[in-house]
């Protein structure tokens, strides 16, 4: 395919995506790349508490209503597009960051959720983060809660505390 074919196809796909998507690139973008770096250089038991409260090994969805699931599925998207243009580490924990920071930016409530592979081969383990959105699972993938089992559910903290209360 030639430079210009391609050019002139990733802008016709640009044109079919949604405004927010198209206005929220660029800082879904640093924000990938801003928690790319702080997973590259601070050990997680200090980057956990950015995330929330540690809820354990639950599979919490907060509640949602249908307009904060439409705009958890759009941050969804906007996340995956901005990580596909990343040249720095941009896998499932730094699109989950992201998600999360933008999620509490729109008021959209938001868990994140780590955990292992269910089936996986004898000895090797596979981690994967994601987050949940009512119904909408915004980034991650929508299999998460059937192919993984959550180890750590991040939430807000006043969720926690209506939770544990």
């Amino acid at each position: 395919m030639s430079r210009t074919a391609m050019i002139t196809r990733k802008l016709a796909v640009a044109r079919r995506q949604p405004a927010f998507v198209l206005l929220w690139l660029l800082p879904a973008w640093l924000l990938i790349g801003m928690s790319s770096a702080l997973i590259a250089v601070v050990p997680f038991r200090r980057v956990a508490p950015l995330l929330g409260v540690n809820l354990g090994a639950t599979a919490h969805r907060p509640a949602a209503t249908p307009q904060q699931a439409a705009r958890a599925r759009l941050i969804g998207r906007t996340v995956s597009i901005a990580a596909s243009y990343a040249p720095f580490r941009s896998n499932c924990l730094p699109q989950a960051m992201a998600a999360k920071a933008l999620c509490v930016l729109w008021s959209v409530p938001c868990a994140v959720l780590l955990g292992i592979e269910r089936a996986r081969p004898e000895g090797e383990l596979r981690a994967h983060a994601w987050t949940s959105c009512g119904d909408a699972v915004p980034t991650g993938g929508g299999h998460c809660f059937t192919t993984h089992v959550p180890l750590s559910c991040f939430v807000p903290a006043r969720v926690a505390a209506s939770l544990q209360g």
